[in-house]
């Protein structure tokens, strides 16, 4: 399925939507990769969008498109809640896969999933676009190098003005804070402090439209570290990130820290310790499709910057919160 070294790796779209663009115009800078084939649920829609960002074919529906067997790979961009369906769509046709996080609303679809694309030998990532950044894993480098010493504890907020009638207070899209904000300080904490914290503690706020508006997590490990992590609907938008280590500490105040282009690790005197600049090439979303396509030549089934068993241990987390606060979505039969 994958292409041939000296190719273009044909990439197929499944969703016509903001993100999907976004995801378009980052891929524009990359050579390597052939905006082959758009699908979306009208032709109408699909034709714009191949226009728009230069496909080569354009799908009135998601079933034709995984029919088209010079389609090397599908990115999922559809809404959080059809995730499931549409990845288990792309394996069972024998697509190779890109999804948009969150990967699906709870930890059961997801390991279904995982274990799916494992059974069939696919290539399956799920679209933390974060940790292909420069910046995300140069921090890495230096928290596994020692550099801050012993990472002892993370404060990490994702808050968002979000306006009326937007996607996120629609229930039935799988709205809310948690699985569309909270993704990154939990997704965050697992990378510096751990993928299995000891305890999983939270607060929920649901507001009138019935999903949640605000959330306060504190995931524990051993040794008492911990993370604080905090993210909501309806306010100014506040985004941060701070770790700490016992040698040192890095904050991301100027930017956001889930698209940071530079970064400094500072001691407790306030020396620097290091740092990092490492600029996009685009818009940030061609890092991911660069690590996809590494992986799809490389022949490996899995990504070593975006662990599939790391994602599911995020979304168990994930549901640790929702279930503390007995929420549950409508459509949630796995």
């Amino acid at each position: 399925m994958a292409a041939k070294m000296n190719q273009k790796i044909r990439w197929g779209y499944m969703g016509a939507g903001r993100i999907a663009g976004w995801f378009a115009t980052g891929m524009s800078v990359l050579e390597d990769a052939e905006r082959y084939a758009i699908a979306s649920r009208t032709m109408e829609k699909a034709e714009k969008f191949a226009k728009e960002y230069g496909f080569t074919n354009a799908y009135g529906s998601y079933e034709e498109m995984l029919l088209d067997p010079d389609v090397d790979i599908v990115y999922v961009a559809t809404p959080v809640a059809e995730h499931y369906r549409c990845v288990k769509m792309c394996l069972e046709a024998g697509k190779n896969v890109l999804c948009e996080k969150a990967l699906t609303v709870n930890a059961a679809q997801a390991k279904e999933l995982v274990d799916m694309a494992r059974e069939k030998n696919l290539f399956f990532m799920e679209a933390a676009w974060s940790k292909c950044h420069p910046v995300f894993l140069k921090v890495k480098e230096w928290i596994d190098s020692g550099l801050l010493g012993e990472i002892q504890g993370m404060d990490v907020r994702f808050y968002t003005l979000a306006g009326e009638g937007h996607r996120l207070y629609k229930r039935e899209l799988a709205g809310g804070a948690l699985l569309d904000l909270g993704f990154y300080p939990v997704m965050y904490a697992c990378a510096f402090l751990g993928k299995t914290p000891k305890q999983v503690l939270s607060h929920t706020i649901i507001g009138e439209k019935n999903v949640d508006y605000l959330d306060s997590i504190i995931l524990e490990y051993e040794g008492g570290k911990f993370a604080h992590l905090s993210c909501g609907l309806g306010s100014e938008k506040m985004v941060s990130a701070y770790i700490l280590g016992t040698k040192g500490r890095i904050a991301f105040q100027d930017e956001f820290f889930f698209q940071a282009t530079k970064a400094t690790a500072y001691d407790f005197d306030n020396h620097v310790l290091a740092t990092f600049e490492g600029p996009f090439l685009k818009n940030g979303y061609e890092f991911e499709a660069m690590e996809a396509m590494e992986c799809l030549r490389a022949g490996k089934k899995e990504s070593e910057k975006v662990p599939l068993d790391e994602t599911v241990a995020i979304m168990k987390i994930l549901d640790t919160c929702r279930g503390n606060a007995g929420f549950k979505y409508d459509f949630e039969e796995i």
